[in-house]
């Protein structure tokens, strides 16, 4: 009895431990199928294409409701335009074509046909006649002539819309360039009244909007459904990395492919950045915007036309461009180039760099020296201006700083005032400044719609133009170039207005701004700067591909 139960002892040590040996077995294939399945996961990731950008403000509001600087890095990526600006003239793009009927007050789009939102839903003339009468009904886009005029809008057939208006203007198909404002999202995406964000981020793009990580990124993917051109990259995910010093050292270690546009960088971080091993610096040679100053003549410092000219004399735009730029940028001596179209005026002032004769109309103007102080005053007050920038534009505040310095060459005290966006564009618009900050927007937007804005009242030009007698002359060849269609009184009026702001010194540009890329020359071989340059496209990226 006491063996059997030796015997029965010793064979459940066997089974016991043959069963451990078996249970070992199976977590060790488990676990090395556990390992093979990340391998393999690994393996299929390393084989994704991916890029890797960074913004310097997190994508939490993908909309086309409002101009949000740092959707112009991705909102290309999930909306696209029914027009597009290339090389100098407007395109179709979701449209096959576009035409002027009703003496200019009808645009008619004829749709692409078989595009669909990246959900499979159809993209057609119902979808747009939504999208529009939402964007109508949106005070943001009330600087959009494009949309704020809308009449109606009328569905033909299923690829036709019309877009009416109260009056002719050739310049309404420019404002369906806008890739930012009037990209075409599903109507699924917004509801009625929220001006603010969005339900979803649904679009006809080459990518989707897969994911967002607080703090982090957002990851798109490529649109295997998208109806034109698949791009390269099978995913592209930015990177929130809001210090330049912390994009810079992203860029050093390979943790992001790519830095793009002025937003981003500025001239300081291009020459460190270009510096880095593996990195290579592009600037286009093309113009992006003016940087441009207000003269405010509401003011009764600058109420004298002599003294907005001496300041005008008196800034030295060439070492502005040359110390702060690198002389990348180019001096604007018109707020204009000539080159851009209705343009090439014959401007009878010319405010070249002239600090003697700066002193002379300020002297002329009764503003006189005080020796002790530097400062000149009149009738026992200082000539002391109150120059406002908005914060978040690259190089303002450096510019601002300059300015100051030149302008007390002269004996004019310079207050310098910080200001976030909305405080930078209310104050702004009520006339609380002397000098304020007021670019142009560049392409397919001049010269007409900086011309047409700067006449209403969300516009920083109000209350300057409200202090000149005779401002009707430029309002009123603004209002005439926007409702016609002969070429010839187009020309001749917005040549009216913008010879009218240089004589009465209301604009100062002071130069023709640049975009710039830094990226990993292991990963990339180059970028095609495109029409639209303040706009990143993926389709510029020249992926360098293993041979």
């Amino acid at each position: 009895m006491i063996k059997l139960r030796k015997n029965m002892m010793v064979l459940l040590a066997l089974v016991f431990s043959f069963s451990i040996l078996l249970g070992g077995c199976q977590k060790n294939q488990e676990k090395a199928q556990e390992n093979s399945n990340v391998a393999s996961e690994n393996t299929k990731d390393e084989s994704k294409k991916v890029l890797t950008l960074c913004t310097a403000k997190e994508l939490t509001n993908l909309t086309t409701l409002t101009m949000n600087k740092e959707n112009n890095m991705a909102c290309g990526l999930i909306y696209e335009t029914l027009v597009a600006y290339e090389n100098g003239e407007i395109v179709p793009k979701l449209a096959e074509s576009f035409e002027y009927k009703d003496d200019g007050k009808t645009l008619v789009f004829k749709l692409k046909d078989g595009v669909k939102f990246s959900d499979g839903e159809d993209f057609n003339a119902d979808a747009v006649k939504k999208i529009l009468d939402f964007d109508k009904s949106n005070p943001n886009f009330a600087g959009i002539r494009a949309v704020a005029e809308i009449k109606s809008t009328e569905v033909i057939d299923d690829n036709t819309i019309a877009v009416h208006y109260e009056n002719p203007s050739k310049f309404y198909i420019n404002g369906f360039c806008f890739q930012n404002v009037l990209g075409m999202p599903s109507p699924k995406s917004f509801t009625e009244g929220n001006f603010e964000k969005f339900n979803k981020n649904i679009g006809t793009g080459p990518y989707v909007y897969e994911e967002f990580k607080s703090g982090e990124y957002t990851k798109f993917v490529r649109n295997e459904n998208y109806h034109g051109e698949k791009p390269y990259y099978d995913e592209v995910i930015v990177k929130y990395i809001p210090d330049a010093s912390s994009r810079l050292q992203a860029l050093n270690k390979g943790e992001i492919d790519l830095i793009y546009g002025s937003d981003l960088i500025n001239y300081d971080d291009f020459k460190k950045g270009s510096e880095i091993k593996d990195v290579t610096g592009e600037v286009n040679k093309n113009r992006t915007l003016t940087k441009n100053l207000i003269l405010n003549p509401s003011k009764k410092e600058l109420e004298d036309l002599r003294v907005r000219q001496a300041i005008n004399y008196a800034i030295n735009k060439k070492d502005i461009v040359d110390s702060l730029t690198y002389s990348y940028e180019d001096v604007a001596e018109t707020l204009f180039p000539k080159d851009v179209a209705y343009c090439d005026a014959n401007y009878p002032t010319n405010y070249s760099y002239a600090p003697e004769k700066a002193n002379s109309l300020l002297d002329e103007a009764g503003w006189k020296l005080n020796k002790d102080t530097g400062i000149r005053e009149k009738d026992g007050s200082p000539l002391k201006l109150q120059y406002v920038y908005w914060s978040d534009l690259v190089l303002a505040k450096e510019t601002a700083l300059a300015i100051k310095t030149q302008l007390k060459e002269v004996g004019i005290d310079v207050d310098l005032v910080e200001k976030d966006q909305m405080s930078w564009w209310t104050d702004g618009i009520k006339g609380e400044f002397h000098l304020t900050t007021w670019n142009t927007e560049g392409s397919y937007t001049e010269p007409h719609k900086f011309l047409q804005e700067s006449i209403t009242e969300m516009d920083p030009h109000l209350m300057p133009l409200k202090a000149l007698s005779d401002s009707n002359i430029y309002i009123d060849a603004i209002k005439k170039a926007s409702t016609s269609t002969n070429e010839g009184e187009i020309k001749d009026n917005i040549q009216k207005a913008i010879v009218y702001s240089n004589e009465n010194a209301m604009d100062l540009p002071l130069s023709y701004s640049k975009e710039m890329i830094l990226y990993r020359n292991d990963k990339i071989g180059g970028y095609d700067f495109t029409s639209t340059p303040q706009f990143f496209n993926i389709y510029s990226v020249k992926a360098k591909t293993s041979k």
